[in-house]
């Protein structure tokens, strides 16, 4: 008996050691989910190909076309923008840190016609209180200056003062909690009503319980008229 016990206890203390290790790796890395927007100008084509840690995730991305997420885990991840059909002379190659929960990825250049990078957004997609919804401003307009946000149930910002101030090319506002119901969304140059070209009355229908992101970007060729993407974050 005395033997037998030798010969099985090393085996049973290795299966213990082994499923130690397969705990810990997975409780190293959690889930994650992004979705990569494509909102810089002046690219050698006119859409891109997304690449993950070297596997192709998505083709034929368009200027300001609307983002789904995608499932990774978390931790560094390796993302590569293609011209579209191309798998070289990538337009931006990045490691991105994805957290455990939700980013928007948006390509931007930060120069005119040049210097792309990908920019990383935290999303919260916790859901709203009762009865209302949420929604943010990110501004990826490289030629628009900051701008005041003004997020109203009429038509004439006359008279009101901006519901976000003052929000800079790059910047992510924070969540705004709203009652259901349909505004009507305008961005300003800081500091004056005067209303940049495009931006003028954004309709943005909410239901309780959702979530929606409003981006800011330039025309395709850059520069105005500007325009508002949204995207459905929850529900």
């Amino acid at each position: 008996m005395r033997g037998k016990l030798s010969t099985i206890f090393p085996f049973v203390i290795a299966l213990i050691c082994l499923s130690s290790l397969l705990l810990a790796a997975g409780c190293g890395s959690s889930k994650a989910r992004y979705r990569f927007m494509q909102t810089a100008t002046g690219l050698p084509t006119n859409s891109v190909d997304l690449q993950v840690d070297g596997k192709s995730v998505q083709t034929a991305i368009g200027f300001a076309q609307t983002a789904t997420y995608h499932s990774s885990s978390s931790g560094n991840r390796k993302f590569d923008v293609f011209p579209n059909g191309s798998t070289t002379n990538a337009i931006v190659s990045q490691s991105v840190n994805l957290g455990s929960g939700d980013t928007t990825l948006l390509l931007q250049n930060t120069a005119l016609n040049s210097n792309f990078v990908m920019s990383p957004y935290t999303d919260d997609n916790t859901a709203p209180t009762t009865g209302n919804a949420k929604v943010r401003i990110i501004h990826s307009s490289f030629s628009a200056n900051p701008v005041d946000v003004y997020i109203l149930t009429g038509n004439d910002i006359s008279g009101f003062s901006p519901s976000i101030g003052n929000v800079a090319f790059q910047q992510a506002t924070n969540y705004q909690v709203l009652a259901s119901g349909t505004y009507n969304v305008s961005m300003t140059v800081a500091g004056t009503q005067n209303i940049l070209n495009g931006l003028f009355n954004f309709s943005l229908t909410l239901t309780a319980g959702q979530i929606r992101t409003l981006v800011i970007v330039d025309s395709s060729f850059g520069g105005g008229p500007f325009s508002i993407v949204q995207l459905n974050d929850l529900n």
